[in-house]
């Protein structure tokens, strides 16, 4: 299995460096603005990662409710499909 098939420690690997922390200090579950204070900004640069890293579009009405790294890559996963 690749980081396609399991986008997760990508995804994981990208917020972490945007947020200037380490991988293993993320929970895959924890609000990224509530627990780790991360901005919209943040999120922006985020997608824009994943995008360009899955080589996909995230659409755009999924965004408020990907405020995870779960989250995120369900909605990354539904892009895949």
């Amino acid at each position: 299995m690749n980081d396609t098939d399991h986008p997760i420690s990508t995804v994981r690997a990208i917020v972490a460096e945007i947020l200037a922390l380490g991988p293993h200090e993320i929970d895959d579950s924890a609000d990224l603005f509530d627990h780790y204070l991360a901005d919209s900004l943040n999120l922006i640069e985020i997608v824009a990662r994943v995008e360009k890293q899955f080589q996909v579009v995230l659409p755009l009405d999924g965004l408020p409710q990907a405020r995870s790294i779960s989250a995120l890559c369900g909605l990354l996963t539904g892009q895949r499909a």
